[in-house]
């Protein structure tokens, strides 16, 4: 009798990722911001007075091109960056209207979100949902 096949996560994960990932930039781009955007003011707006160097680093995006999306954000009134105590930094915060677009535009990703997983068993997504908190929340494995 053969083994019963196993499956990389990566491509149990791929189209998951792939659909969540285009539910996201949908509805960032219905409110009038990139996908980056809104990554970028949501980690500013839960995690307040990081640097730019510690926004790009959390969200694994280029600390370049994360100058242009916060001129955008700052432009729009949605982020200001205020000078830190060493003058050499700025620290990001989201505005009140800010934190009210990324209010926004989760109520819709989760909707979709919603959408997309209606099809599991009752307590699925609750189930999917912990395990990759737990899973997430793990140190990378060295290698």
């Amino acid at each position: 009798m053969a083994a019963p096949e196993r499956r990389d996560l990566l491509g149990l994960l791929g189209p998951l990722y792939r659909n969540l990932r285009r539910a996201e930039e949908r509805c960032a781009q219905e409110s009038g911001l990139s996908m980056w955007q809104y990554a970028v003011l949501s980690v500013a707006a839960r995690e307040e007075g990081q640097s730019q160097t510690q926004l790009a680093d959390r969200l694994g995006y280029s600390r370049n091109r994360i100058v242009g999306d916060l001129d955008v954000l700052q432009a729009r009134g949605l982020a200001e960056r205020r000078t830190d105590a060493d003058r050499r930094r700025n620290s990001i915060h989201a505005t009140r209207a800010g934190a009210a677009v990324v209010a926004e535009i989760q109520r819709a990703i989760w909707a979709a979100e919603d959408e997309l997983l209606a099809d599991l068993p009752a307590g699925g997504r609750a189930s999917l949902q912990s395990l990759l908190e737990h899973v997430g929340a793990r140190p990378e494995p060295r290698g």
